[in-house]
């Protein structure tokens, strides 16, 4: 298939402006490749589902917080600091690096388990590839964003009383390649 030339003008154009804006918005922050394509993909989800609430001075916990790239952006919107949890041995290197130049992110190489709650933050997110559903036997009192991956986890946590958000993309490959297969799930927010 071929794309007409204005759509590959166009393409080419919307590229440049992705890069660019990554080159900006990450300057200083080391991330993989994999960290890069996510953010240049992912920053317009993160705007939508991530900011139910106002972070202004807020602390985060960041539960799957990957290289780092959810807590720029969360320091990017104003929180004050973010708790950085990641059990992977790769994306906590960079992870572990990022925080070498922010002080206001605590790096934290471990599974989440429900003591993690415990920390003093005003706002929990959380994308752990279906790992979320230990949250369903927690009383959670502060705003949350879960990446919610499965519909029948979907479904538990719309039943335990969770608002859920659909994203209108559907992805090919992945948790997404049905549609409401991976979703947002809110609580104590106003969305």
């Amino acid at each position: 298939m071929h794309l007409p030339f204005s759509g590959t003008i166009k393409s080419i154009v919307i590229n440049h402006v992705a890069e660019n804006y990554y080159r900006e918005y990450t300057k200083g922050w080391i991330f993989s490749k994999y960290r890069k394509d996510t953010i240049q993909s992912e920053t317009n989800d993160w705007f939508k589902y991530y900011l139910p609430v106002d972070l202004k001075g807020k602390v985060v916990l960041d539960v799957g917080a990957g290289e780092g790239e959810s807590a720029l952006f969360f320091l990017r919107h104003g929180a004050s600091h973010v708790y950085c949890i990641e059990c992977c041995d790769y994306a906590f290197q960079n992870l572990k690096l990022n925080a070498r130049n922010c002080a206001r992110i605590t790096p934290i190489h471990k599974h989440f388990d429900l003591q993690d709650l415990e920390r003093k933050v005003g706002f929990l997110k959380m994308d752990i590839e279906g790992y979320e559903e230990v949250l369903l036997s927690a009383d959670i009192k502060i705003p949350a964003v879960v990446e919610v991956h499965g519909l029948q986890l979907r479904d538990k946590f719309k039943s335990a009383g969770w608002q859920i958000k659909s994203p209108t993309f559907v992805n090919t490959v992945g948790y997404g390649s049905a549609p409401g297969c991976t979703c947002y799930a809110y609580i104590n927010t106003q969305n």
